[in-house]
């Protein structure tokens, strides 16, 4: 499939129409996903009539905006009007909200083509949904946004939307070999988005080139005073990242934290030969005294809003709700909250910490995750530990898909940036893809496997 960025120059020149790009789209979907299940909803006839008025309009010397054509999936938290949101539980199967989510107003709003509803985890929490790996269907895509991330990596789509709390863009970008970005907490809306924690629940999206990301983030990136996170101060213009000028080349900070200790032996390979192929332009720091800390912060405060804002089902609809978030909602129900409180001060700590951390280097670099995606018969989305600390404090994060393991599972290299400073964080994405490039004379890939 081409990228969002192609398809919009292909449209703008007469050479493709978004009908087109939208039936590609739907065969691709229709042909393979039998078997993979990245989609929740469908909406053929919608996406088909849309596409139909966006060619009219062209076909008259009128564009609408900065994605005209672009077909794009919406995981199934966010509201769509008309069209169920499910949020990966049969208890809501027959909720249709009336009302869109402000990112899908803003994404209609630049002619986007909304194809449908990508398939979540119940309720965007740790159990396991129906959809598999692209690379491999014996494997899993991750979680929460399974289906964002298997979508794109299968070309259904160029681009995708989804969600994280803890590492549900991130993780599964890195299982599925596609970018993942999860900008700042507050530069793009959650109005219309399924709740589980006010502090912690962003936006983020996936795509095949690190362009499309940069494409759509720059139209999501809002301000509503209807989302308590959304801040009206200036936000980062993503596609100035791209901007490769001369610069001093970026400084990475190498942050230990003790999980690290626990990545699989080809993460770890391939993690150690990116580090020591930037040589003096990584600095190390040695966070593991506050690892435990932070992480113990992070689960608090999700557990004790995710009850606030899910509670309700123990009562009502307890036989619906899988172990996970029963046990979940149950551990939750007990906290205090003087603990919550508490933890909310360990996180403000947190981001002070690494506000400070970030006068010494550009980006942190890390793993995305500690291995390959988990075995479907192993009944988990792996281990999100990679990513906790990240969506505690609401740090900017990309997955880049740089590295190959074991059986051609995907393996991706997280770069961390400061609070706000996503430009810097996309400058430095595509510096080092270019680095890497050069390094291995045109292939992307560090493994040697």
């Amino acid at each position: 499939m081409f990228s969002a960025s192609e398809i919009l120059s292909k449209i703008r020149l007469g050479q493709l129409t978004a009908l087109e790009v939208t039936h590609a789209c739907l065969n691709s979907i229709y042909s393979t996903d039998n078997e993979l299940m990245a989609w929740a909803h469908v909406n053929r006839d919608f996406a088909i009539e849309r596409a139909k008025n966006l060619d009219k309009l062209q076909s008259e010397g009128k564009t609408i905006g900065r994605l005209h054509g672009i077909p794009i999936g919406i995981k199934d938290i966010i509201d769509i009007a008309g069209i169920p949101t499910t949020c990966g539980s049969p208890i809501l199967l027959g909720s249709i909200p009336d009302n869109s989510a402000r990112i899908i107003q803003l994404l209609e709003a630049e002619g986007a083509v909304i194809i449908g509803k990508t398939v979540t985890t119940e309720f965007a929490f740790m159990n396991p949904s129906k959809t598999k790996n692209p690379h491999n269907l014996d494997y899993s895509p991750g979680g929460s946004s399974a289906g964002s991330a298997a979508a794109v990596a299968a070309g259904h789509v160029p681009i995708t939307v989804g969600s994280q709390t803890n590492g549900s863009v991130i993780r599964p970008a890195s299982f599925c070999g596609v970018f993942g970005l999860k900008p700042s907490a507050g530069i793009i809306p959650r109005v219309g988005v399924l709740e589980t924690s006010d502090l912690l629940d962003q936006i983020g999206v996936f795509a095949n080139h690190i362009e499309d990301l940069t494409l759509i983030c720059d139209v999501l990136a809002q301000y509503d005073n209807r989302d308590p996170q959304s801040f009206s101060s200036s936000r980062p213009i993503f596609q100035n990242g791209l901007n490769l000028k001369k610069r001093a080349d970026p400084i990475f900070g190498l942050v230990s934290f003790d999980y690290m200790d626990n990545l699989d032996a080809d993460m770890k390979a391939g993690f150690d030969k990116l580090v020591s192929s930037l040589g003096n332009r990584v600095q190390k720091i040695d966070a593991r005294p506050f690892t435990s800390t932070f992480l113990d912060a992070h689960k608090i405060i999700h557990e004790f809003q995710i009850f606030q804002n899910l509670g309700h089902y123990l009562k009502s609809n307890s036989n619906d709700l899988s172990a996970p978030i029963l046990e979940a909602l149950e551990r939750a129900s007990i906290i205090q909250n003087d603990e919550f409180r508490k933890a909310v001060m360990v996180r403000n700590e947190a981001s002070k910490f690494f506000e400070n951390l970030f006068s010494r280097f550009d980006v942190i670099v890390t793993p995305s995750a500690l291995g390959k995606a988990p075995l479907l018969s192993e009944s988990t989305t792996g281990n999100p530990v990679c990513c906790t600390i990240w969506s505690l404090t609401g740090l900017p994060c990309i997955n880049l898909p740089l590295l190959l393991g074991e059986n051609e599972l995907p393996l991706g290299i997280q770069l961390v940036g400061n609070y706000t400073a996503d430009e810097k964080l996309i400058y430095t994405a595509n510096w080092l893809l270019n680095f890497i490039k050069k390094e291995n004379h045109g292939n992307s890939h560090l493994s040697d496997k």
